[in-house]
């Protein structure tokens, strides 16, 4: 064994300081492009208590809160991204717009955050309408996933969220979600900006519901069509 090696193995021995594991934990939540839980950081170090690396990430999410990159809990891991504050700038750097969600597409996200898991056509009654188009959207875009079939005839997909969801709507569990008290708990004010602003966007729902649909013909003879 070289002396190098030695020298190494000896050190990867030695306990590591609260400091050593922050600028670790830092890293590999900087170097990660998922969300890490405590668990995957506690396997990559290895060598200190699962607690202090609990410390550390707590640490780290002070440091950051003010900053222009900021330590977000999503999907029950950690992960950095830009300060919501500074998003305006950052999609001016990026050039392009920011992904759109439809009117359709969120009323049938909410359905199946609520009420999962669910078939599809308890969300078209509930909807009253077919929800064919923006279930197949939300499904390519991994918002959402089957969980299985109902035990009934004709056997029904069921339906759930996904991490994809958690992480879109920067959440870090479904418990995250507003209860539906909360929502009618809302002020008239905020009530008619809700309003305001789904009429604002109207247009704008049309146009990027043609394009989904534009872009999801060629898989429209899939397992959905079929259930």
């Amino acid at each position: 064994m070289s002396e190098q090696t030695a020298q190494k193995n000896e050190s990867d021995n030695q306990p590591l300081s609260i400091e050593q594991i922050k600028s670790i934990v830092e890293s590999l939540l900087f170097a990660s492009d998922a969300p890490l839980t405590i668990k995957q950081l506690h396997k990559n170090i290895g060598n200190c208590e699962i607690d202090m690396i609990r410390e550390a990430v707590a640490v780290l999410e002070k440091d950051y809160a003010e900053r222009g990159v900021v330590l977000f809990r999503i999907s029950g891991g950690y992960q950095f991204r830009t300060n919501l504050q500074n998003a305006s700038w950052v999609q001016r750097l990026v050039a392009q717009r920011p992904p759109y969600i439809t009117k359709a597409q969120l009323e049938l996200l909410a359905i199946i955050a609520y009420r999962q898991p669910i078939t599809r056509p308890e969300i078209e009654h509930i909807r009253g309408v077919d929800c064919g188009s923006p279930l197949r959207v939300v499904l390519e875009r991994g918002l959402v996933r089957t969980l299985g079939k109902r035990e009934e005839p004709g056997r029904p997909m069921l339906y759930g969220t996904s991490k994809g969801f958690l992480e879109f709507f920067n959440l870090n569990s479904l418990r995250d979600l507003p209860t539906l008290h909360e929502f009618q708990e809302l002020s008239e004010e905020n009530l008619e900006l809700v309003d305001h602003l789904d009429q604002s966007t109207k247009p704008m729902e049309e146009s990027s519901e043609e394009v989904s649909l534009e872009e999801s013909s060629e898989t429209s003879t899939n397992n959905l069509d079929s259930e």
